[in-house]
């Protein structure tokens, strides 16, 4: 989806006030009346400060992300403020004192799509390079276009590649055509500038799997994965874009794939991998037709994916956490949990604790130090933290090493139908488990305390 045509110029403005709630006046005004008639937008600011009020849509890096559901004709509507180095004034709140950039996000009040269209948005703005170069800009004119530049691609030039890379390039292709592999993966972060995949790999389906959602690699790419970068590891990122390319229909149970990187920023190609998704990942499809639960949604599976990575990457507070996210229809597996707390999610509205909602980040990051797990629902709600699984007797089958948790997430991988992810609080491995089939995600590591 092209999210730049719900963004004009129009809308990217310098705000005057230092007040909050002046502020987001501000952006509401800039909205053509044929969009937000005047009658309308004192119940949008109305709703957007009481959502404020509940929870607060500062992301860090400066930004804060105010949304809302509107009486709107229109599937979308964004408007972007610039602050001065004051930040903004909101109920005494020290938090809003560093917000430089306001992201206004109004969606029409039945778009399905809406908290998939936040997240999304929430990642463009996650980069504290990109969030420093859009509010720096000398005037409202290259403001404005660094704004819509990170809604897009844009026309950028490709940095010229060296022979060694065109050479790799190269016999890619032809090692791809040898192998009659499908498709083609390239490792976007391995290139600082984009790479023009027309040039190389016309005709041939290419995959790109990047952390950076406005990445420049052509017009013929046939998908883009997007994946964060927690490991200079080569090829850190494929096993989570290959099961996230699975849930998506990226990817077939059928496929052989040639996947092409380097180390991130690189700018230098040095791996080359044939991979057939039927041998190497046969493990996930075993005893199933289907890779994803019945009901679960592909980007939920996508959200979890990311936040546990980041989890089993950063830990806690500087040390490791071990937890288990358990996805797929709450009704289904509600027969093999038990809460061992009071359930922290219960009394909220579905939406405000979905996974795809990008502020429930740090509430489930706060979570994840309660023993137990969570549970989400296939399209992303957020039904309980601190849940016990209990299971009928099954026997085990997992390698020396692994403790309760991951027993607990195979037990109930094979009682029901669903996915699980389990951090290990001994070596931050992400391990994921399908119908009592495991595949590690991320390498073990030293303990982070």
């Amino acid at each position: 989806m092209r999210l730049n045509r719900y963004l004009a110029k129009s809308r990217i403005i310098d705000l005057v006030s230092s007040d909050f709630k002046e502020a987001l006046s501000e952006l509401l005004a800039s909205v053509s009346e044929k969009l937000l008639p005047k009658s309308m937008r004192a119940e949008a600011l109305k709703e957007l400060i009481a959502r404020e009020r509940n929870i607060s849509t500062c992301l860090g890096n400066a930004i804060c992300m105010p949304h809302a559901r509107v009486n709107i004709s229109q599937k979308y509507i964004f408007a972007v403020g610039r602050c001065s180095d004051k930040g903004l004034d909101f109920d005494n709140s020290k938090e809003y004192k560093g917000v430089r950039l306001v992201f206004l996000f109004l969606a029409a009040e039945e778009e399905s799509s809406y908290l998939h269209v936040l997240a999304s948005l929430a990642r463009v703005f996650a980069n504290a390079g990109t969030i420093e170069s859009i509010i720096s800009q000398p005037d409202l004119k290259s403001f404005r276009e660094r704004v819509i530049k990170a809604f897009s691609s844009g026309e950028l030039r490709y940095k010229k590649q060296s022979k060694t890379n065109k050479l790799f390039l190269r016999e890619a292709q032809k090692i791809a055509k040898g192998a009659k592999c499908s498709k083609i993966v390239v490792m976007g972060d391995t290139f600082t500038d984009g790479l023009d995949v027309d040039e190389y790999f016309k005709g041939t389906k290419v995959v790109v799997v990047s952390e950076k959602t406005g990445a420049n690699f052509g017009s013929s790419i046939y998908a883009t994965i997007n994946i964060r970068v927690f490991s200079r590891t080569r090829l850190a990122q494929v096993k989570s874009a290959i099961i996230v390319g699975l849930a998506k229909g990226i990817f077939l149970p059928d496929d052989k794939i040639c996947c092409i990187g380097g180390t991130q920023n690189s700018n230098l190609i040095d791996t080359l991998v044939l991979l057939d998704l039927g041998t190497d990942f046969a493990e996930i499809f075993a005893n199933q037709t289907n890779f994803l639960p019945e009901g679960v949604k592909p980007e939920v599976i996508e959200r979890v994916i990311d936040i546990a990575t980041e989890l089993s990457v950063e830990g806690r507070e500087g040390k490791p956490v071990g937890c288990i996210f358990v996805v797929g229809n709450a009704k289904k597996l509600s027969p093999y949990i038990k809460q061992l707390i009071l359930n922290p999610f219960h009394g909220y509205s579905p939406e405000d604790r979905n996974v795809l909602n990008p502020f429930m980040d740090e509430t489930v990051k706060e979570f994840s130090i309660i023993d137990g797990a969570f549970v989400i629902n296939g399209d992303g709600v957020l039904e309980s933290a601190g849940s016990l699984i209990h299971t009928p007797d099954f026997n085990l089958k997992l390698p020396g090493g692994f403790g309760a948790r991951h027993a607990a997430a195979y037990s109930i991988s094979l009682a029901a139908d669903c996915i699980a992810l389990v951090i290990s609080s001994s070596t931050s491995q992400l391990t994921m488990f399908r119908s009592g089939q495991m595949l590690p995600l991320t390498e073990k590591k030293k303990s982070l305390a």
